[in-house]
């Protein structure tokens, strides 16, 4: 699961910059660069919570092998499409299919990791390899790029959809749907709705995701106002930005790699307000420093930050949540940080007009520990003993 999860990390972060570059190619504006983002995280957002109780109703091998598939096959006709706008369809429907995936491969997790280990141990691995898949991808993209050209890469990547259909199916990994014990099936509208319920019923995880969404809004920033420091204040090359860009998901390897296993998930809301912490304070330090050496320390530890943040609120919601709605959990939540991302990301252009990128990083860094101080007092305090009953173990076949 770990490798499968890596290989389509590395095909995603090498299909990215192989459209970077033929986008680059044929001249598309950098509207059509902004759409590429705003095509792959909004889907998340919209379609998401509708579709997510499939999660909880159709065994979920079933899902990834079709939806796998489905991606391999659109994957090969974008390496065939040269028109910008036919890419860009193209890609908004890979991006639609694809809305299912990470919920179910999460939900998958739990089921493959040794007997007695905590979960996050098994998000943490998976964390790992998927780290490894885009410190690659670029390094191994570019190289391609040149040697092969951008439709070896393309094609590299729906085949690595393919494959990774092919391992779900061949592991046997089954997570059926809970037994329905109502005497009514619940409308789709109360299915949907179910999701962002079990968020809101539990006050740990309610704080939690609120905390880490409004985090995530402003370190969403880094994304535009990364480029413009090191290129225009600090001045460095192209070969230095690479380098910090390397050195953030380097970071998100060694935390998942080092420091998330050991970490108990009684002690992951703790791990959440202070990987905030983290966040907040590098990328207010690297503002304000104005060091190449210093950028890179921070965005090392940003990367770190990002990862331990993620692995926390994955680890908090699989402890406290009704297991019979954990797929819906996820995929909502999914949503609300797909949405925070997008809203941060779009408001780094105007923001770094107008402060510069130095300056726009220090309103992240300000507003990323604001937000995660705001959450403080119930993160770090001893939680509330969470309610046990049948639906917190693991959902049995229908029958």
């Amino acid at each position: 699961m770990a490798f499968s999860q890596g290989l389509s990390s590395l095909g995603g972060s090498m299909t990215t910059v192989a459209l970077m570059l033929a986008f680059q190619t044929v001249g598309a504006s950098t509207w059509a660069v902004t759409l590429l983002q705003v095509l792959s995280l909004l889907p998340s957002v919209v379609l998401g919570p509708l579709v997510a109780p499939w999660l909880d109703r159709i065994e979920i091998t079933k899902i990834l092998t079709a939806t796998l598939t489905l991606r391999g096959c659109i994957g090969i006709a974008i390496a065939f499409t040269t028109d910008v706008t036919a890419l860009l369809v193209l890609l908004g429907t890979a991006s639609v299919v694809s809305v299912i995936d990470g919920p179910a491969m999460t939900l998958l997790v739990p089921k493959v990791q040794k007997p007695g280990l905590e979960p996050v141990t098994a998000y943490a691995r998976m964390e790992t390899f998927r780290s490894m898949g885009i410190v690659l991808g670029p390094l191994l993209a570019g190289l391609l790029v040149d040697q092969l050209g951008s439709r070896i890469v393309l094609l590299l990547d729906a085949g690595s959809f393919l494959l990774v259909a092919a391992v779900i199916v061949l592991l046997g990994v089954r997570r059926y749907p809970p037994e329905n014990k109502r005497p009514t099936q619940p409308s789709w509208f109360a299915q949907v709705a179910a999701g962002p319920q079990s968020v809101g019923k539990d006050a740990l995880v309610r704080t939690a995701t609120l905390s880490l969404a409004g985090a995530i809004i402003f370190t969403a920033l880094l994304t535009v106002a990364q480029l413009y420091f090191v290129r225009t204040d600090l001045q460095a090359s192209a070969t230095i930005y690479g380098g910090i860009v390397a050195v953030h998901a380097l970071g998100r390897f060694l935390a998942a790699t080092f420091i998330a296993p050991k970490i108990p998930v009684v002690h992951q809301p703790k791990m959440l307000f202070y990987s905030g912490m983290l966040m907040g304070a590098a990328l207010l330090t690297v503002a304000l420093g104005h060091s190449i050496i210093l950028a890179f320390v921070g965005f090392l530890l940003t990367g770190a930050a990002n990862s331990l943040q993620a692995l926390a609120i994955r680890s908090i919601v699989h402890d406290r949540l009704d297991h019979s709605t954990l797929g819906r959990a996820f995929s909502s939540i999914g949503a609300l940080n797909n949405g925070a991302t997008l809203l941060g990301a779009t408001a780094g252009a105007p923001l770094v007009a107008i402060l510069g990128g130095a300056g726009t990083l220090a309103i992240a860094g300000l507003g990323t520990m604001a937000a995660t101080l705001a959450a403080g007092p119930r993160l770090i305090r001893k939680p509330a003993q969470k309610k046990t009953d049948a639906g917190e173990r693991d959902p049995q076949p229908v029958g």
